[in-house]
């Protein structure tokens, strides 16, 4: 953590401006905001713009009205992140070319949108979606050749880096750092969106140490894997937990057998039932009611009477859906109803979302898009698998993998493009040492 502060001072100062630039008021920040990525892009500094881009997807996370400039300016950010590939093409060819696998998806989901009631919404919705799969691969790649190694040990602690700030808000400002019953959420809107970032960012790390063994010493891996773990733990998500839990399991065996790998997937998954049904049980058994929340086991947190509600939306559009943006219009004009039955908020089920959205067609083509990306980096790498092990069970329970413009679907797009692209593939067959030399100052005078 001390080196990536002393070699990203400067970014991490801007940063820290733009918080306050925000905070002053949303036009003020328009212009420093905008200003900056354009002297970036004049520099070609394009990991200091991808990770100005994932700053403001996690202040946009943040539910406090301090961070509203964040919730606004992410959408002019993903248009600027996709116009500059384009202007500047030399600067980042050869494309990555993941975003064609979303292509009929994406079609698909602009056919709904003549019978949504949200049409404009979920126009920018769907343009959103395929800016970010195209965007954030091409400079992913960009600041990798940019920086090398330094690249991905610079997001992930940039990512960490604000975990810590959470840590710090215990102390400074509890109110802020602590949320739904005393259950930790660092700088992140719910604890749930902390659990799902933290453990996002674990996949990363371990996905990266396939490629860079020399690059994360013991020191870094403690300033990164530990709070990681612990604001997992503390957010008290289980959906989180499970995942994560599952995901380290997975990995060992993945890394001495495939083979053995989906025996243990199959085995777990025919016992869900059993499990499921005995899972108070087990809790009670274990002595861990408290720290599970066994008493809002049974209502689901409200996730059921979501689900139950969503389902039979579905069953008006089931091939077919009405555009992204639909499943967040339907549960705002029906939440009195909702609130009756104990249900507040979205429909948490990110297959239900995009079966709303998308009808059972756009479902289909969108989890054909993800899994085959998975299944190409699997060829390569053995933590893939037990990432979308990850990724298929938090979504079940999760909405975040359905929208674009968040911290999560940004995290995993880059463990996907570092898991497939060409340019990291000789770090993990050993062609190349992961250790590069400190990148030369640019003069003052540039």
């Amino acid at each position: 953590m001390p080196d990536f502060i002393r070699r990203n001072l400067v970014l991490i100062l801007i940063l820290a401006f733009w918080y306050v630039a925000g905070v002053a008021g949303t036009p003020l920040f328009f212009g420093v905001g905008t200003l900056t990525v354009l002297l970036w892009w004049r520099r070609k500094m394009y990991f200091e713009i991808l990770a100005g881009f994932f700053f403001i997807l996690i202040l946009s996370d943040n539910l406090r009205h301090a961070t509203d400039f964040a919730k606004v300016y992410k959408n002019a950010y993903i248009v600027l992140l996709a116009v500059i590939p384009v202007l500047s093409r030399a600067d980042f060819r050869p494309f990555n070319k993941l975003w064609l696998y979303f292509l009929p998806f994406v079609a698909v989901s602009f056919a709904g949108l003549a019978e949504s009631p949200v049409a404009f919404t979920g126009l920018q919705k769907s343009v959103s979606y395929l800016l970010l799969i195209f965007a954030v691969p091409q400079f992913f790649i960009t600041a990798f050749r940019e920086r090398g190694p330094d690249a991905v040990k610079d997001f992930l602690f940039l990512g960490v880096l604000l975990v810590l700030v959470g840590f710090a808000l215990i102390i400074i400002e509890p109110g802020l750092a602590f949320s739904h019953g005393g259950r930790f959420r660092a700088v992140f809107g719910n604890p749930n969106g902390l659990g799902i970032f933290a453990g996002l960012l674990l996949v990363f790390i371990v996905a990266g140490r396939e490629y860079f063994k020399g690059l994360f010493s013991k020191n870094d891996l403690r300033w990164t894997v530990l709070p990681l773990l612990a604001a997992v733990v503390m957010s008290g998500s289980r959906t989180s937990i499970m995942a994560v839990a599952l995901f380290l399991i997975f990995v060992r065996f993945f890394r001495s057998s495939p083979y053995l790998g989906f025996i243990l997937f199959f085995a777990l998954a025919t016992a869900v039932e059993a499990v499921s049904s005995n899972l108070l049980a087990v809790v009670s058994a274990l002595g861990l009611e408290g720290f599970l929340r066994l008493d809002t086991v049974s209502e689901g947190s409200g996730r059921y009477v979501a689900w139950g509600f969503a389902w039979e939306a579905v069953q008006e559009h089931f091939w077919f859906g009405r555009g992204f943006a639909f499943d967040e219009w339907l549960m705002e004009v029906n939440q009195d109803f909702l609130n009756t039955l104990g249900h507040q908020g979205g429909v948490h089920n990110t297959y239900l979302i995009v079966w709303l959205n998308a009808g059972l067609v756009g479902l289909l083509l969108f989890l054909r898009a993800w899994i085959l990306i998975f299944i190409r980096a699997g060829k390569q790498n053995p933590v893939a698998f037990p990432a979308m092990f990850l990724v298929l069970f938090s979504i079940l329970l999760e909405p975040w993998l359905a929208a674009s413009l968040n911290p999560f679907t940004i995290i995993l797009l880059m463990t996907l493009v570092m898991m497939t692209d060409d340019a990291f593939q000789p770090y993990l067959r050993g062609e190349v040492t992961p250790l590069v030399p400190e990148k030369e100052e640019i003069p003052a005078t540039a």
